[in-house]
């Protein structure tokens, strides 16, 4: 699976004229809902690892690139799961009486913006830049059900994966202010539609889905010094982004085993936010 993301790392790297890589924890949360059926919501702590190219200006030009690769890994959630009224909702004769059994859940992906701007304002303490961005997103829940085996939880998956892919398009804004020559603010916010698929092993199909995309990023940058107090090309990050997944058109469950009426009442969101350091260098 890792293969698939050498490319764009290889791209923001060796495209960056100053690249940083940071490390962040936070919160991941993912919810599912379908109206008047069934509901569940999943908060983790989230541990993330970013490659990042906030704004570089093309040579001589107001013209400008950016990059952010996001990758997630979750600490795993221990928890009991009561799935007796869920299935009363769907199906009207099951028991009432299943017992709460435990689960475990996990979340991984990737998060990938990358795009182009243009510095509207830009003078030698400050730029604002409008911009187009592209990019894709793969969350993957992972759940693990130790169930004892009956005739209304014996076929549930013993591991259960719900795998998300999407694609986005959506437009940008980034600024920045230098305090002082080695000290700057910055932030960006990115909102996009998306569209892709969405794999769930619990209902064993494919589903085509569509929604938004929305992020914030903001922080400090702080130019660090050599040995002999000289300024140098390294640098240090501090900061905080937040990021919403908002899939609320998703399609008819491929093998019919639900209605259309129930699908499109069926919303996934996904939410991200975390404070992150990172170290990096201006080449």
């Amino acid at each position: 699976m890792i293969r698939r993301y050498i490319l764009p790392i290889i791209i923001l790297g060796s495209a960056s004229q100053a690249v940083d890589f940071r490390y962040g924890q936070g919160n991941f949360e993912w919810s599912s809902t379908i109206v008047n059926y069934t509901d569940s919501y999943i908060p983790l702590d989230d541990r993330v690892y970013s490659i990042n190219e906030q704004h570089q200006n093309l040579t001589n030009s107001t013209w400008y690139y950016f990059g952010n690769m996001d990758i997630h890994s979750s600490r795993q959630l221990d928890t009991m799961t009561d799935i007796s009224s869920d299935l009363l909702n769907i199906i009207p004769n099951t028991p009432d009486n299943i017992a709460p059994f435990p689960s475990s859940f996990t979340a991984s992906g990737v998060d990938l913006d990358i795009g182009i701007g243009y510095d509207v304002y830009q003078d030698e303490r400050s730029y604002f830049g409008l911009g187009l961005m592209t990019g894709f997103s793969t969350p993957m829940m992972e759940t693990t059900n130790y169930a004892d085996s009956s005739d209304h939880t014996s076929n549930l998956p013993y591991q259960a994966n719900t795998e998300i892919e999407t694609y986005k398009l959506g437009v940008t804004m980034q600024g920045a202010y230098n305090l002082a020559e080695i000290f700057s603010l910055y932030s960006s916010v990115v909102l996009a539609m998306q569209s892709g698929t969405m794999n769930s092993d619990i209902i064993n199909s494919d589903l085509d889905i569509m929604g938004t995309y929305s992020s914030f990023d903001i922080g400090a940058k702080y130019f660090l010094t050599d040995f002999s107090g000289q300024d140098s090309d390294f640098y240090a990050k501090v900061g905080y982004t937040y990021k919403y997944w908002n899939l609320d058109d998703i399609g008819p469950f491929a093998d019919g085993a639900y209605t259309d009426d129930i699908t499109s009442l069926a919303t996934t969101e996904i939410t991200s936010d975390y404070l992150y350091l990172g170290i990096g260098y201006s080449f």
